[in-house]
This record gives C-alpha cells, sequence and structure tokens, in this order.
C-alpha cells in the first residue's frame, strides 16, 4: 500500500520535496495509518510531516483520544498540534447542524496550524470508501456533476492521498505494522445520512447489485471532476462575457445569459450565487428561481433566494445584490440665486434669475418661468402618487408610469432629482419639464438651473 499511495501522490503531485505537511489525526483508524505512512515517505522522500488533532468537546473519551494521537506522534518522531472547541454550543449558536459546525471548526483549526508553523499543505485521510459514500450522498440530494466528482485528490493546499486506497487496504496496513488505534462509536449512529449510506446503503447495493461498487463510484467521480473541469473552463469565459460588477452588485446581461447552452447558464447563476454567498448551501431550487425570473415577460420583478442574496430582472438585465432594494430618500432647498449641492446626484445646482433672452451657455442649462413657480423650490426625491404635466405630452402622467416609459432601472428611480415646489413638480432632472414652469413669450423672468457634476475624490 506504501507504493500505490506514493505513486498516487507523485503522479497527483501532492507533496513535493521540501514541503511541510500538517495531518489530521482524529485517532481513528485512517488516521492513524496516514501519519505512520506519511512519516515513513518522509523520511524517504524529503518532506515533513506534522500531527494535528482537533478535540470537538462532544464525546468524553475525546480526552483519552488527544492524549493517544500524541504518543502516537511522538513514538513516530513527529511534533504535534492540539485544539479544542465547544462545537455543540456553536451550533446552537449559528444554527448550523452539528456536522457542518465540527467540520468548519476542524478546517479552521488545521488552518490556524499551517499559519503558526508555516506548512504547505493539509493531509486528510478520506479513502475510496470515503468517496463513494460523498458520491452517493450528493447524488440522492439531486447534486449535479460537480457533486458527483466527490472529493479531489488536492483542492487548495488540502490533500487527500488515501483516494487511492480502500478501508480494507487501510486496515490490513494497521494489522501487517501492528498500529494501534481508537474506535469512534458516533460512525456507527444511524441518525447520521451519511452513516447509514456506510453501514446500509454500501452493503445492500454490495450485496444485491454491484461488489464492486465503491470502485464503480469512484470511478465514475474521477471522470465526473474531469469533466466538470472543462465546463467550469467554459464557464469562466462565459461569465467573462456575461457578469460585471457594479456598486450595488453583480450583474449579468440578460440576453447573453440566455443565448448561453442551458447547462452553462445554470453555472453563470450559481456562480453568480457563490460569490455573494458562498458555495455551500445553496440549491437547485435557488437556480431555477432565477431561471424563472430571467424568463418572465416584463421588468423590475425580484425574487429572494438563500442567504438574503435577492435577484432583480431590470431592463435587460438580472441583478444579484445581499439584501432588497434600499430606498432612498432625500430633500434639499433650492439656493437663488447660488449654489445647491445633492449628495445622492452627486451634482452641484448652479441657480440664476435673468431677463427673457439673455445668452445662457452650456448643455446642461435648463430656463423655467420664474414668475410661474410657486415658493420656495426643492429639489427632492419622488413620493407615492407623483404626477406632473411633462412638456410636450398635453397632459398629465404619473411620474411612476414616466420613469418606466424611460426605462430607469427600479433601484436608481428614487435618486432620481425631482424640482419641486411641495407636490407641484417642476422638472424632472435630466428628463423632462414640466409645461407649467416653460418659457413662453409672456416670461417675465427665466430661473436658469445648471448641473455640474461633481466627482467624488
Amino acid at each position: 500500500m506504501l507504493e500505490k499511495v506514493r505513486r498516487f501522490i507523485a503522479e497527483n503531485q501532492l507533496i513535493l520535496p521540501g514541503e511541510l505537511v500538517v495531518v489530521g489525526v482524529s485517532g481513528g483508524p485512517d488516521s492513524v495509518a496516514l501519519l505512520h505512512l506519511l512519516a515513513c515517505l518522509a523520511e524517504q522522500d524529503g518532506f515533513s510531516v506534522h500531527a494535528a488533532y482537533f478535540n470537538h468537546g462532544l464525546r468524553p473519551e475525546a480526552q483519552e483520544e488527544e492524549q493517544f494521537v500524541q504518543e502516537l506522534a511522538r513514538s513516530l518522531g513527529v511534533e504535534s498540534t492540539v485544539g479544542r472547541e465547544d462545537v455543540g454550543a456553536k451550533a446552537r449558536l449559528t444554527g448550523k447542524s452539528v456536522e457542518e459546525a465540527a467540520r468548519d471548526s476542524r478546517y479552521a483549526f488545521y488552518k490556524a496550524v499551517v499559519d503558526k508553523i508555516k506548512a504547505d499543505k493539509v493531509a486528510t485521510a478520506h479513502h475510496m470508501d470515503d468517496q463513494a459514500e460523498t458520491v452517493l450522498m450528493h447524488l440522492l440530494r439531486g447534486s449535479g456533476l460537480k457533486g458527483l466528482g466527490g472529493m479531489s485528490p488536492k483542492r487548495d493546499n488540502i490533500i487527500r492521498p488515501f483516494l487511492v486506497v480502500t478501508r480494507a487496504e487501510i486496515l490490513s496496513y494497521l494489522e501487517a505494522n501492528r498500529l494501534d488505534y481508537r474506535v469512534d462509536a458516533s460512525n456507527y449512529e444511524c441518525q447520521y445520512l451519511r452513516n447509514r449510506i456506510r453501514l446500509r446503503l454500501i452493503p445492500l447495493l454490495e450485496k444485491e447489485y454491484n461488489p464492486n461498487i465503491v470502485k464503480s463510484l469512484c470511478q465514475l467521480a474521477s471522470l465526473a471532476r474531469e469533466e466538470n473541469s472543462l465546463l467550469e473552463e467554459i464557464t469562466a469565459g462565459a461569465w467573462a462575457q456575461t457578469a460585471r460588477e457594479e456598486e450595488e452588485g453583480l450583474v449579468l446581461t440578460q440576453n447573453r445569459l440566455q443565448a448561453l447552452p442551458l447547462a452553462i447558464q445554470r453555472r453563470v447563476i450559481f456562480m453568480a450565487l457563490k460569490i455573494l454567498g458562498g458555495e455551500q448551501g445553496w440549491e437547485m431550487k435557488d437556480v431555477q428561481a432565477v431561471l424563472d425570473l430571467a424568463s418572465k415577460q416584463g421588468s423590475d420583478k425580484q425574487v429572494c433566494l438563500g442567504k438574503n442574496i435577492w435577484a432583480q430582472k431590470r431592463y435587460g438585465e438580472m441583478v444579484f445584490r445581499t439584501g432588497p432594494r434600499k430606498s432612498c430618500s432625500f430633500r434639499y432647498l433650492l439656493e437663488i440665486p447660488g449654489k445647491t449641492y445633492i449628495e445622492e446626484l452627486g451634482a452641484e445646482l448652479v441657480c440664476r434669475l435673468e431677463k427673457p433672452g439673455e445668452q445662457r451657455a452650456g448643455g446642461n442649462c435648463v430656463a423655467l418661468d420664474w414668475v410661474k413657480l410657486k415658493k420656495p423650490l426643492e429639489v427632492r426625491s419622488r413620493r407615492p402618487g407623483d404626477r406632473f404635466r411633462p412638456l410636450g405630452l398635453g397632459g398629465t402622467k404619473k411620474l411612476q408610469d414616466f420613469l418606466v416609459d424611460n426605462k430607469v432601472p427600479v433601484e436608481k428611480r428614487d435618486r432620481i432629482g425631482i424640482l419641486a415646489s411641495g407636490d407641484e413638480i417642476y422638472w424632472v432632472i435630466g428628463f423632462r419639464l414640466d409645461e407649467r414652469a416653460a418659457v413662453s413669450k409672456e416670461t417675465e423672468q427665466v430661473l436658469v438651473v445648471e448641473i455640474r457634476e461633481i466627482q467624488p475624490h
């Protein structure tokens, strides 16, 4: 078995000469065999190992296991580090399952050990039987191709040198080398899905369907990982052409997204969710909800997904953000004559009074009939029920309908400036004057308003 694992390490470049590897050791048969085997290879192949034991605080026998791992490490001439945490309390505090909280704490501990001793890799003792269990677990949950790929031999700085051997081979190795180990009784409790798969489903499949089911599932995982790798490359290219980051979140161009094959659409959407909410915890229903939203007629629709991530459809785009849209309300009295800085517009409004016919330069200026305007004048955000008389329309129109007709994204509508006096609107800034404020032949005095954009420092 030693040579088999050595070849696997070399083929996958799991450990290079001179590297320091942290070995996660629980005291169970798999991790004891891994520590012993890597300690043997370390002397021959020029790398170093360091044992790490994490006490989850879930079982009274963990204290004895902790001492056992430390003694085993000393017997092999290997240094060790021990960590402890009340994982049960953490699970209750965070709302996570005990299994998920335990995994998070354990890997956080490994990372801390890596940082402290300046190690290069973390080796875990997952083997072929674990791989088969993982594939079946993902299959039962309706996983896609990525889930069927199971665990990879190397991901970031986590390596799994035992993915090439079975549990039976490991037990034979322990017996041949007369190695003692500890048995975790919780591994035989069928309240956990993985345990039920190990203790009930796989034996049934071996007996009734395929005696080599573990090997077959591992082969499936290997093929799925290779094909998934290709699809991830394609997805990366599609992402670059489809997605961009904006202040309010991630934006996907809808026509480019929908032009992609459905499989790649799903992956691009999942990538957006992963960036905003992390990789774990997403289900196909979240991705499908976004696809359904994209296919609906109209705009300004949104849906809440998991982890408080919201997807919104707006004029040819899909926007992903954390949390729902936030409203923006503002009101400023205009200095006339004078300057008024409107923070929400990122602009300064310069007001001056002129006589009719005087020269007014610049395309950022508007002229209003000063006498017709009620006072005082203000610049404010929109309000429910706002109506005005767009110049040239010949009637009144709801401001909401006007903004929809002009394809103003819903999250930007609250940042449109309205020059008004109370409920009477005179100018939708940047769009249209109200006909009541328009200059005519009878105009006696003109209010000129100039917009000057202010660049943030």
